[in-house]
């Protein structure tokens, strides 16, 4: 694992990872906060809110929210999925499938929000680039799956589709706006959150196609006389649910973090300027790029090879699970230094101009005998 570690890191450009620790990382997870303290956490990103570079803290951050924010959407499930249950209302059924979609990638994207310790993004641009993003790629790999060719090439698809989403949904935002390298894994993992969304409501919606046109609704018609409303109801979410819930809970481990390295690696090169084509083929990116791709052909082997025993397409997907967020971590840290050697420049720079404000480190002329009666001029 350590040579494979090694082998992926050159190809992303990256560093081994240092004081690195998950335990350190969600110290501050369950500790107790004030509503005044969410608050302004939740504010940070406007030009009001954003802080100074050099307050910006490089250490390793302590997010917290993300759990908040998981824990909510699981108990609004659990209680709309309760209150189903009991009235047997199908206006409910809707509430309870979006939330089954939505809780792990929300709850993931909150925790690369709070990664982003710049804290120059909003929470509100950080939905326009979920939802537009994610619609953007959404469209887009649609389009490309209409040609055959493309078929068996879901890496390369859908990776090139999601970073091409994350451009232009953020191209009109200056790049003296967002210059850092964390901003573009937040961003890629926003489209990101936004595609995995989407794709598992759109496979719900072929588990519930499939339960009323593919026989199931027939077979529990046979296996129940006496069917009615509620058994049909329950018939169609039991089985949508089971997929829409394996999905959310793999979502944190496939298309969020490829994104956001994909997205990580361009803005590594982008930095500070307008974004454009030839930063496509930049070599520092391209290499980096590989590494998404491959992970996500592999995490669809089982699409590709439909005959490959279950027990090792899971154990390709755990494998690509830890290799995903071990690269992300590399690129997160690789982002906190850039911030730190900003402020260093900044902090040079700064330096620099004082003394040449106060003339210090430059010769001086010798200051001249004045005659007598006569006061020297400075």
């Amino acid at each position: 694992m350590e040579g494979l570690g090694s082998k992926i890191r050159e190809l992303a450009a990256t560093d081994k990872l240092e004081g690195f620790s998950l335990g350190e990382l969600f110290k501050e997870t369950f500790k107790k906060q004030g509503s005044d303290v969410v608050e302004d956490y939740m504010a940070a990103g406007s030009s009001q809110t954003t802080p100074p570079l050099e307050l910006v803290n490089t250490n390793w951050p302590k997010p917290w929210m993300f759990f908040r924010v998981l824990a909510a959407l699981i108990m609004a499930y659990a209680a709309t999925y309760a209150v189903f249950m009991y009235t047997l209302n199908e206006k409910v059924m809707v509430t309870i499938i979006v939330l089954a979609t939505f809780a792990a990638p929300v709850a993931t994207l909150m925790l690369i929000w709070e990664m982003n310790t710049p804290r120059n993004i909003s929470i509100a641009k950080v939905l326009e680039v979920f939802v537009i993003g994610g619609g953007i790629s959404v469209i887009m790999i649609t389009l490309w799956y209409l040609i055959p060719i493309f078929g068996n090439m879901p890496g390369v698809v859908e990776e090139t589709s999601k970073l091409l989403a994350v451009i232009i949904v953020t191209y009109t935002a200056r790049g003296a706006r967002y210059p850092y390298q964390l901003n573009g894994i937040l961003f890629g993992a926003a489209v990101g959150a936004g595609y995995a969304c989407s794709e598992t409501l759109g496979y719900g919606l072929d588990s519930v196609l499939q339960f009323i046109v593919g026989g199931g609704l027939k077979q529990l018609a046979a296996a129940n006389p006496n069917l009615g409303l509620a058994d049909v109801l329950t018939g169609v979410l039991k089985p949508t649910l089971a997929g829409l819930n394996f999905r959310g809970i793999l979502s944190p481990f496939c298309h969020i973090p490829w994104t956001a390295i994909t997205a990580g690696a361009f803005w590594r090169v982008k930095g500070d300027r307008q974004a454009s084509a030839s930063m496509l083929l930049d070599g520092r990116f391209l290499k980096a790029f590989i590494i998404p791709v491959l992970m996500h052909t592999a995490w669809d082997i089982g699409i590709i090879i439909p005959n490959i025993p279950a027990i090792l397409d899971y154990c390709i997907m755990g494998i690509v699970s830890v290799l995903g967020w071990y690269v992300l971590f590399t690129m997160i840290q690789q982002g906190l230094h850039q911030v730190r050697d900003m402020q260093k420049a900044q902090l040079q720079s700064t330096l620099a101009h004082v003394e040449s404000t106060l003339g210090l480190g430059t010769k001086r002329p010798p200051v001249q005998q004045a005659p007598s009666g006569y006061a020297i001029q400075g």
